[in-house]
C-alpha cells in the first residue's frame, strides 16, 4: 500500500494499522443512515425552505444574480451571495426538485470523506476512520447537514481548501488548489469560507516556524477573495446589500438577530459537540506535552495535534469576531474538532487493534452500530429530533389542498411568522402576504387567510373554516372567482 505523502517525512506513520475497507464503509453507512433520518419526514426548516424558494424563482426568472424571495419579504435578496444558490437552481432546472436532497447528501458525505483524508494523512488509517465516525455521529452535524442549506456546500469547499495545506509539502499546485477551493467557499458564504484555510495556514506557519508559509498563505487567501471582490465591485447593489448591510452589519452588530456574546461560539461548541467533546482532551495533552508522563503514554503525533489545535483555535476566533453569531456557523469547525479528537486517541486504538482478531471485532462492532442506527431511524429517530409538522401539512392540509401555485394567501399575526411564510411559499408554491389585521391587508384577490387566534376578529367578509394549534384558516364569505 502506498504511504501517503505528508508535509514532514518525520510525520509518516506505518500503514500496517490501516482499517479494512469494510470498516470505512460501515462508518460512512452509519453517517448516511443518521443523516437520512429526516429525508422521509415532513420538515419545516425555515432556511432550507427559503433557499429552495429563492432557487425556484431563479429558475422561473432565468436570472442568476438577481435574487428574490417574497414580495413583502426580501423582494431583493442580498443575505447571501448568489453563487451558492446556483447549485440548487441548476439541480432544479436540469434534474428536478426531487434531486436537491440527494445532492446535499452527497455534499455532506464529501465533508466526512475530506475529514477522514486529513486525519488519515496526519495520523494513520484508524485515525481517519475515527475522525469520520466522530463527525458522522455528532447529532448537531448529521442532523443539520441533512437539509439543503448553504452550510454543506460551504463546509465541503472550505475544509477541502485546508486539505493540501495541512497534509502536503506545499508545492505551487497545492497552494493554487487551496486558493481555488477557498475562493469557491467564499463565493458561497463570504468570509466564513476563508476561515479553514486561514487556520491551516497559521497552523503550518507556526508548527513549521516558517514566515514563508505565512506570507504565501496570506497571498493565497487574497487570491481566493479576488473573484467575489470583483463581483461586488461590478455590482453596486450587491456591494450595498451584501457587503455593507449583511457582512459589515453582522461584524459591527448593526444586525440584531443572533447572539452577540464574545464566547458564544465556544459555548455553542461545548454544548453541541457531543458525545465526543471529552475526546478532545487527549489531543490537547499530546499537543501541549503536559502532563508529560500522560502525553508519553498516549503516544500521539505531537505535530499533528499541534497543527489541529492551532487551526481549530484560529477558526473559532474567526467565528467569534462578528457581533452577530448563529450556532450553525460553528459547524464549520466540526471537521477540525473531529480530526483533533482522532489524533489524540488514534494511537491507542491502533495499538489495541494490533491483531486481526481485534480488527474483526471492531468491524463487527461497527456493524452492530449500523444496525442500531437503522433500527432507530425506522422507529422514529427523525420524529424525535425534529419539531412536529406545521399546520399547513397536517391540520389544514385538506383545507389548503385547493390552493394553486402563485395564489395569494394572507398570513395575519401580531408578530412576524417567518416559519409560516416559508412553509406556504415552499410547500404550496403560493405568495403569502403578512399583515396585522385582515382588514388592513389590501389584497382583494386573496381568498384564503391563515390567522393567529389572538388576531382573529370575526366579520362579514371572512368566515372561519377550521382552527388548530393557535391558527385559524379562513376564507372570504363571498369569494370572487379565482
Amino acid at each position: 500500500m502506498r504511504v501517503p505523502k505528508l508535509a514532514d517525512p518525520g510525520n509518516v506513520r506505518s500503514t500496517i494499522d490501516s482499517p479494512p475497507f469494510a470498516a470505512t464503509g460501515l462508518v460512512l453507512s452509519i453517517f448516511v443512515v443518521l443523516m437520512g433520518a429526516t429525508w422521509f419526514q415532513h420538515t419545516d426548516v425555515g432556511d432550507a425552505q427559503l433557499y429552495q424558494v429563492i432557487a425556484r424563482h431563479m429558475v422561473q426568472d432565468d436570472r442568476w444574480t438577481s435574487l428574490r424571495y417574497l414580495p413583502t419579504v426580501h423582494s431583493r435578496f442580498y443575505e447571501h451571495l448568489p453563487f451558492g444558490f446556483w447549485v440548487i437552481a441548476a439541480t432544479i432546472r436540469w434534474v428536478g426538485s426531487w434531486a436537491v436532497v440527494p445532492l446535499f447528501a452527497v455534499l455532506s458525505l464529501g465533508i466526512v470523506l475530506f475529514t477522514g483524508i486529513i486525519s488519515r494523512r496526519l495520523g494513520g488509517g484508524w485515525a481517519g476512520c475515527i475522525a469520520m465516525l466522530v463527525l458522522g455521529t455528532t447529532e448537531a452535524f448529521f442532523f443539520q447537514t441533512s437539509y439543503p442549506t448553504l452550510d454543506p456546500l460551504l463546509i465541503l469547499l472550505a475544509v477541502g481548501a485546508a486539505v493540501p495545506v495541512l497534509t502536503e509539502p506545499l508545492r505551487h499546485r497545492d497552494w493554487l488548489l487551496a486558493s481555488a477551493l477557498a475562493g469557491a467557499a467564499i463565493a458561497v458564504k463570504g468570509p466564513f469560507g476563508a476561515l479553514p484555510l486561514a487556520g491551516a495556514v497559521v497552523a503550518r506557519a507556526v508548527v513549521d516556524r516558517s514566515w514563508r508559509t505565512f506570507f504565501i498563505g496570506g497571498a493565497a487567501l487574497l487570491l481566493a477573495t479576488a473573484p467575489v471582490a470583483a463581483f461586488l465591485y461590478s455590482h453596486p447593489d450587491w456591494w450595498r446589500g451584501y457587503a455593507v448591510d449583511q457582512v459589515l452589519g453582522s461584524l459591527t452588530g448593526v444586525r440584531r438577530d443572533g447572539d452577540s456574546h464574545p464566547l458564544y461560539a465556544v459555548r455553542a461548541i461545548a454544548g453541541r459537540f457531543w458525545p465526543w467533546f471529552p475526546l478532545l482532551i487527549p489531543a490537547l495533552i499530546v499537543a501541549l506535552q503536559w502532563p508529560r508522563g500522560l502525553a508519553r503514554r498516549l503516544q500521539g503525533e505531537t505535530r499533528a495535534c499541534r497543527l489541529l489545535v492551532i487551526a481549530t483555535a484560529v477558526v473559532i476566533v474567526g467565528l467569534s469576531i462578528p457581533q452577530r453569531k448563529l450556532w450553525h456557523h460553528t459547524l464549520l469547525v466540526y471537521p477540525f474538532l473531529s480530526i483533533l479528537a482522532a489524533q489524540g486517541i488514534g494511537p491507542l486504538v491502533s495499538r489495541y487493534l494490533s491483531n486481526s482478531e481485534r480488527v474483526q471485532r471492531a468491524v463487527l462492532g461497527l456493524g452492530v452500530v449500523l444496525l442500531v442506527c437503522v433500527g432507530s431511524v425506522g422507529l422514529g429517530l427523525g420524529r424525535l429530533l425534529m419539531n412536529p409538522p406545521c399546520v399547513v401539512a397536517t391540520d389544514f392540509s385538506r383545507e389548503l389542498s385547493r390552493l394553486v401555485p402563485g395564489e395569494e394567501v394572507l398570513v395575519i399575526s401580531k408578530v412576524d411568522e417567518w416559519d409560516m411564510l416559508s412553509a406556504l411559499a415552499f410547500e404550496k408554491d403560493v405568495v403569502p402576504w403578512p399583515g396585522l389585521q385582515l382588514t388592513a391587508v389590501d389584497r382583494p384577490s386573496a381568498q384564503v387567510a391563515l390567522v393567529k387566534t389572538e388576531a382573529w376578529s370575526p366579520g362579514a367578509e371572512w368566515r372561519e373554516i377550521k382552527r388548530a394549534r393557535g391558527w385559524i384558516v379562513a376564507s372570504r364569505s363571498d369569494p370572487t372567482p379565482r
